[in-house]
């Protein structure tokens, strides 16, 4: 199945222009939403959008969060609760995207959005697909954020990030790592959403992830939908770069058999 066409654009949402690129195909079945992580972007999502458009018959959206990639800076110091807020202009880009019910497929800080949204608005989505969740803080947690902040401080890495983010790498990077590491972030935790959660959902996570332990992953236990789950081995948090091919082929058998299941 050949992508049909591709587009990109910016809407105002709430407080911020936001943008997004759109993969679409002829007589899809449903439409894929990506969230990336806390240092992503759209771009950085490569070649994935095309290939699950491609494999699944299915629009592929990818959008930038406020303060990331294409869309506008957000300096506004971030409340405990601001990745709830993300859920919320998703809801408003649903809306503006006309999409009912899509598939959500949130990687890090986006898995914890799609499971914020997915807890929000249960009725409002088809599948729950998340990798590298945080639904809680843990001493990895803390731990593999102060090893991203001195990687800021000791690397390259802001030189190599402003090809995606431009003038804002440093904002977006301290947004959060500062936040997560303040003493009133320490209370954060997102586990009452879960319970609320009625679609099927796929829990990935590397063996080896370097900010949270198998508890992130047994948290979703406690949802009132199906769980499958994907412990991918010899990974660490960027399960679907490091095992491309096991996270992919898992995630397609999730959709078909769930989206077949369904149609039946």
């Amino acid at each position: 199945m050949d992508v049909i066409s591709s587009h990109e654009q910016s809407v105002f949402i709430q407080t911020s222009n936001i943008y997004f690129k759109k993969w679409e195909i002829e007589n899809p079945r449903n439409t894929i939403v990506l969230l990336h992580d806390s240092l992503g972007c759209t771009v950085l999502w490569r070649e994935w959008p095309e290939e699950l458009a491609k494999e699944l018959n299915c629009n592929v959206i990818a959008y930038d969060r406020r303060g990331y990639g294409k869309s506008d800076n957000y300096t506004v110091k971030r409340a405990i609760n601001y990745l709830e807020q993300e859920a919320d202009i998703l809801k408003d880009l649903l809306n503006y995207w006309q999409v009912e019910k899509p598939i959500l497929f949130g990687f890090s800080d986006g898995a914890s959005v799609a499971t914020i949204f997915a807890g929000m608005f249960p009725n409002d989505l088809e599948l729950l697909i998340i990798e590298g969740v945080h639904v809680l803080i843990e001493a990895e947690t803390l731990k593999g954020i102060v090893e991203a902040e001195n990687i800021l401080q000791t690397t390259h890495i802001a030189k190599a990030l402003e090809k995606y983010h431009g003038d804002k790498v440093y904002d977006l990077y301290y947004a959060w790592t500062k936040t997560w590491l303040s003493d009133e972030h320490q209370s954060w935790n997102i586990e009452h959403f879960i319970p609320k959660i009625i679609v099927p959902t796929l829990v990935i996570q590397g063996e080896f992830d370097e900010f949270g332990s198998m508890n992130q992953v047994n948290a979703f236990d406690k949802s009132f939908g199906i769980v499958e789950k994907l412990i991918v081995t010899n990974a660490k948090h960027t399960a679907h770069k490091e095992q491309k091919r096991l996270v992919f082929s898992t995630i397609t058998k999730f959709v078909n058999k769930h989206l077949y299941e369904k149609m039946d």
